[in-house]
């Protein structure tokens, strides 16, 4: 794995394509992305490549098979009597399903095979207590991301949001990109796919623009998230369930930080490389700890990942037909709120389902995901109640002070599902859970450097000014203000200065080197 954090990355890998893409005539353009992406997925995955050839030609053979259906029956629809026009759509609709659903399970088959397999083989060892021998497969390097790409991809042609790319290069490129390829965000041809092509013209903003948010990225990840690891990993990594609550606590707070930084960091850094390209990449993060619910929290944080499971699982079961008929009888017998929420229960546990397991091949992710699960159905079902309780206390839904008190609420929810999220097991979360429960010793954090965490003063005072520049940042943002574009306004010198200014202090104050090394990112293991 090649981190794009790393000098070999900005300067072997992106910078070569940069420039070979800066050269090329702009039909060709996306050609250097072809060649740059591919190369350096060969080099990260060590060679690993066939499973996104195969993802990548598949694709391409069902989205043709799927448009020339959608043109066949654009054609016969005009030529039809009316009266035969639904049987005809019903007929094409059934040839377009059973390729999509070919399409589906081979992509999703591969997903749940190289990434899954010994889960589910261990699994149903565990349950009928047979020895049952580990399977050799090697999980590629962002078969995560490039799957649920290729997904959407079939499926936006069998819906017809858009006419299938005749070109299997072009479609390569999307799915091997080496901006989404490790990370994400997770990108839909019909914003994407064009963009390969169309070649914008790079203006001065663009390439201000994309050099800050590199540098703020790099800012989150190499200062904040990189030095986090160090003390999270000296908690988590081999677990004391003897160790003082305040710590494990402490080290949970680092976890969300850390977490945070690593992956919205890299996510600014993605957005900023690909302006140097003139390429838009969907946004992946707003502000997620601002959120009042859990509900706004998944649509501030990886909202690319969220936005598929509800286009892509939850619409498809909570709209068809059976759950419509369902809520139409449950409307005559129940509360109308209730019986409207039949369907959402249904759907929402195959969205949290899928959440959990696309995060990793072990139970602790599963509980993952059902945990907001849950948490979501209970704010759902219990929203009348709540409604009455804060009228007869005459609390005001709408003030400022219950609105911090939802995103206070809010933090603390998320934080212990972060806990879930980075203990090994579901031991170690039980454990952690009844060490801050019952052992809290609050004089543990006057230790101070001796507390075994690896890290000195120094790392202490930079995380803490890391932290307050991030939540002034964000409340800034929250009100509308755009730093970037503040920035940009200012006079040449200054701004270039500021970014100077900038690099210089991540140089000094990043979390690398010999004490510190270079962590993988987060989500490029998921």
């Amino acid at each position: 794995m090649i981190p794009y954090n790393t000098f070999e990355f900005f300067i072997v890998y992106f910078g070569l394509t940069f420039i070979v893409y800066t050269i090329l005539p702009r039909k060709v353009k996306w050609c250097a992305l072809l060649i740059g992406s591919v190369v350096y997925y060969v080099f990260s995955a060590n060679g690993n490549f066939v499973s996104l050839l195969v993802s990548a030609a598949s694709i391409w053979l069902v989205g043709i098979i799927i448009q020339k259906f959608n043109d066949e029956f654009a054609i016969r629809k005009k030529e039809a009597p009316r009266t035969e026009r639904k049987a005809l759509k019903a007929k094409y609709k059934k040839k377009k399903l059973i390729v999509l659903n070919i399409g589906i399970i081979l992509n999703i088959g591969l997903l749940l095979t190289l990434k899954y397999g010994n889960f589910f083989v261990g699994t149903f060892g565990s349950i009928f207590r047979l020895d049952v021998p580990t399977l050799k497969l090697v999980q590629p390097l962002g078969i995560s991301f490039y799957t649920l790409q290729a997904v959407s991809y079939i499926t936006d042609v069998y819906r017809g949001k858009h006419r299938a790319e005749r070109n299997p290069l072009k479609l390569l490129t999307f799915l091997s990109f080496m901006l989404t390829i490790m990370e994400g965000p997770i990108a839909r041809w019909e914003k994407l796919g064009p963009q390969f092509t169309e070649s914008k013209k790079i203006g001065t903003k663009d390439l201000y623009t994309g050099a800050v948010l590199i540098g703020w990225g790099l800012f989150k990840k190499v200062v904040i998230a990189d030095r986090a690891a160090i003390l999270v990993n000296n908690i988590f990594n081999d677990f004391n369930a003897e160790r003082p609550g305040i710590i494990v606590f402490i080290g949970v707070l680092c976890y969300t930080l850390q977490l945070y930084c690593d992956f919205s960091g890299i996510m600014d850094v993605i957005n900023g490389l690909a302006l140097l390209l003139g390429i838009e990449m969907p946004e992946n993060f707003t502000r997620p700890f601002f959120a009042k619910s859990i509900n706004e929290f998944w649509q501030r944080w990886h909202i690319t990942l969220g936005s598929w499971l509800r286009d892509y699982i939850f619409y498809p079961i909570s709209l068809s037909k059976p759950f419509m008929s369902l809520t139409k009888s449950a409307r005559k017998k129940f509360n109308p709120y209730y019986a409207n929420l039949i369907p959402t229960a249904v759907a929402l546990f195959f969205v949290w389902f899928s959440n959990g397991l696309w995060h990793g091949s072990a139970w602790k992710y599963i509980v993952y995901g059902l945990y907001y699960y849950v948490l979501m159905m209970l704010g759902l079902f219990c929203e009348p109640l709540s409604a009455k309780v804060c009228a007869a206390l005459r609390i005001n839904r709408k003030s400022k002070a219950f609105a911090f008190f939802q995103m206070v609420r809010t933090f603390f929810i998320v934080n212990f599902g972060m806990l879930i999220f980075r203990a090994n097991t579901l031991t170690v979360t039980g454990q952690a859970v009844k060490a801050m429960v019952t052992n809290p010793q609050f004089s543990a954090v006057l230790i101070g450097t001796k507390n075994g965490l690896g890290l000195g003063l120094l790392d202490y005072v930079i995380l803490a000014l890391g932290f307050f520049t991030i939540l002034f940042v964000g409340i800034a943002q929250e009100r509308g203000i755009v730093i970037r574009e503040k920035l940009y306004k200012l006079p040449y010198p200054v701004r270039a200065l500021i970014l100077l200014a900038g690099i210089v202090f991540i140089i000094i104050f990043g979390a690398y080197g010999e004490h510190y090394g270079v962590p993988d990112l987060l989500y490029a293991n998921f």
